[in-house]
C-alpha cells in the first residue's frame, strides 16, 4: 500500500485509483490547482465530475485545502498544517500557483481581533514568489 492510500485510510476514506490520482497530483506538484486545471491534467483517467466529487470529499475530510482566490476562482492544495495548528496562514503565488504555509499568526494579533466574528480557519495571502517576481 502506498503513502497516498494510507493517507486516505487514516481519514476514513476508501482508497480508489481516482482519489489516489488526485491526492498524488497535489502532493507531487506542490502547488494549487483549480478544478479546471486538475480536470485537464487528469483527463485520461477521469471526467470533470469525478474530479469535482473527489476534491469535495478530500476537502471535507481535511486532506486538502480549498483556497478562495481574489479573482473568484477556487484552488485546491494539499493540507500541510498539523492537526493541532490553528489560524494557519498560506501564501499563494499568483503566477506558478505554489502554496506555502507561513508561520502561525502572533498571539498579540489574535487577541486584538478576538472580540470580532472572523473565520480564521485559513488566511490566504497572494502575491509573487521569489522565482516569479
Amino acid at each position: 500500500m502506498d503513502k497516498y492510500e494510507l493517507m486516505l485510510k487514516e481519514k476514513g476514506i476508501r482508497p480508489n485509483k481516482n482519489r489516489v490520482a488526485v491526492l498524488s497530483k497535489l502532493a507531487e506538484e506542490g502547488k494549487a490547482f483549480s478544478l479546471c486545471t486538475m480536470s485537464k491534467e487528469l483527463f485520461a483517467q477521469m471526467d470533470r465530475t469525478t474530479v469535482y466529487r473527489t476534491l469535495t470529499l478530500l476537502t471535507e475530510k481535511q486532506l486538502i485545502n480549498k483556497i478562495p482566490c481574489s479573482d473568484g476562482n477556487t484552488l485546491y492544495s494539499l493540507q500541510n498544517k498539523k492537526s493541532d495548528e490553528v489560524n494557519t496562514t498560506q501564501f499563494r503565488c499568483k503566477s506558478c500557483q505554489k502554496v506555502e504555509s507561513l508561520p502561525t499568526l502572533p498571539q498579540e494579533y489574535l487577541k486584538t481581533i478576538s472580540d470580532k466574528m472572523i473565520n480564521l480557519d485559513m488566511v490566504v495571502l497572494e502575491g509573487y514568489c521569489c522565482t516569479c517576481r
